[in-house]
């Protein structure tokens, strides 16, 4: 065989390498169609629900919590669940809430020195406020509370 006919049967390096840059190219263009489309699917699911509108009557509060640090995980968001069932009974809307990460406490409150704060903004009638506040009194898992009118 002729050094001719050799060059035209085998591939040479650089032949390789382009055949290799495509396939790459072509992998890399596959990928980012599944990663747009994951996106976009992403992204309709995490929409927002439309929020309800509070009832009449009802006032803006924002309530500030202090949980043990040590509570586990399951406890933490059974008692979050716990209470926005109970404005949700009492036809409150929850507007937003927020779980602080584990912060230094600047004294002890019944022997802890650490804490999560969480933060529920929400809807609700005034004269709920005292039922709210007597639950938060009794619930263990409760450090502290505070209530408080964010609109006027």
């Amino acid at each position: 065989m002729s050094e001719t006919e050799q060059k035209l049967i085998e591939p040479t390096a650089n032949e390789e390498a382009a055949e290799e840059a495509h396939q790459t190219t072509t992998a890399v263009e596959e990928q980012t169609v599944e990663a747009t489309d994951v996106t976009t699917t992403e992204m309709a699911v995490a929409a927002p629900e439309r929020k309800k509108e509070p009832p009449k009557g009802a006032r803006s509060y924002e309530l500030i919590f202090l949980v043990d640090a040590g509570l586990p995980k399951e406890e933490l968001n059974s008692l979050i669940e716990k209470i926005q069932n109970f404005l949700e009974q009492r036809e409150g809307v929850v507007d937003n809430v927020r779980i602080s990460d584990v912060r230094k406490l600047a004294y002890e409150i019944k022997k802890r020195t650490h804490g999560i704060y969480v933060v529920f903004n929400f809807w609700l009638q005034p004269n709920l406020i005292s039922e709210l506040e007597r639950m938060l009194r009794l619930e263990e898992r409760v450090l502290r509370h505070m209530v408080v009118k964010t609109r006027a």
